[in-house]
C-alpha cells in the first residue's frame, strides 16, 4: 500500500513511526525542516498522485485551506478533532474522502510528542464522506494497522460527544490549573492527572472553540451546573451538626 502522511505533528509524526515498525515506507511531507530531517520528510507542499491512501494530518484551518488544492485521484483520510466542518467542505469539493479522528494523544509538542504505540487500543472514528465500499475498507485495513479499533459515527454526532468528552474538558482542566497555582507546592498526583490536559498545545483550544464552540459551550455550562450543585451540598454538609 503506497501511504503519504501530510503534517508531522503529533498524530502524523507518530504514524509514522508505527508504519515503519511495520516495514512500510510512508511519503512524508511537512513544511518544517527541524521536523523533516528528524524523519527523513520531504519539506514542500503536497502535490502527489497514485497514493493509495492519503493522511492529512494537519490543524483545521491548514486542513481546510489544503483541501483546495488537493490532486483528486488519491483517496484521503483526515485526523481532525472536529468533523462537521472538513466532510462539509469534502462533499463539496467532491475529493474521495474519509473524516478521521484518532481518539488518542499526550500533552507533548513537537518530536517528544511522538509515540509509536499512540494508537494501540484506542478508538478510530470514521466518518462516510465519499468513498465506496473499497475506500472504506482501506481505511479500516489503514486503522486497524496502527493498532486502533473503527468506529463509524455521523459528523454531528462525533463532535457532540467529542465536546463532552474531550473538548470541554480542556477548559475545565485549564480552569483547575488557574485556580490551583498558588497552592502546587502541595499538588499530589491527582492535581497532575486533572491538569494535564492543560499543558496540551494551545492551537487544539482554539479549534475547540472556533469549530465546536457551541456544543462545548453547552457541555460547559452543564459541567459548570453539577459543581455548583455538588458546592451547594458539601457546604451544607460543614454546616450540619
Amino acid at each position: 500500500m503506497r501511504v503519504a502522511i501530510v503534517g508531522l505533528g503529533q498524530i502524523g509524526g507518530s504514524m509514522a513511526l508505527k508504519l515503519r515498525d511495520l516495514g512500510l515506507q510512508p511519503d512524508l511531507f511537512d513544511l518544517d525542516p527541524k521536523i523533516c530531517s528528524l524523519l527523513g520528510g520531504r519539506c514542500e507542499e503536497f502535490e502527489g498522485e497514485g497514493y493509495d491512501l492519503v493522511v492529512l494530518a494537519l490543524h483545521i484551518p491548514v486542513l481546510l485551506r489544503v483541501m483546495e488544492v488537493l490532486p483528486p485521484n488519491n483517496l484521503y483520510l483526515d485526523t481532525a478533532s472536529v468533523k462537521s466542518q472538513v466532510v462539509e467542505k469534502a462533499k463539496k469539493i467532491g475529493l474521495r474522502f474519509v473524516g478521521g479522528h484518532p481518539i488518542a494523544g499526550n500533552e507533548l509538542t513537537g518530536p517528544e510528542s511522538w509515540d509509536s504505540t499512540l494508537f494501540e487500543r484506542r478508538p478510530f472514528a470514521l466518518v462516510d464522506v465519499n468513498c465506496t465500499e473499497q475506500d472504506k475498507e482501506l481505511a479500516e485495513k489503514f486503522v486497524i494497522s496502527l493498532g486502533a479499533s473503527c468506529f463509524w459515527i455521523d459528523s454531528k454526532m462525533h463532535d457532540l460527544a467529542l465536546a463532552y468528552t474531550s473538548h470541554a474538558l480542556y477548559f475545565v482542566s485549564v480552569a483547575l490549573k488557574n485556580i490551583g497555582k498558588p497552592y502546587e507546592d502541595l499538588a499530589g498526583p491527582g492535581y497532575s492527572s486533572m491538569t494535564r490536559l492543560a499543558k496540551q498545545n494551545p492551537k487544539l483550544a482554539e479549534v475547540f472553540a472556533k469549530y465546536n464552540g457551541k456544543n462545548t459551550s453547552v457541555a460547559l455550562r452543564k459541567i459548570a451546573d453539577e459543581i455548583l450543585k455538588m458546592a451547594n451540598e458539601v457546604e451544607k454538609c460543614e454546616n450540619m451538626e
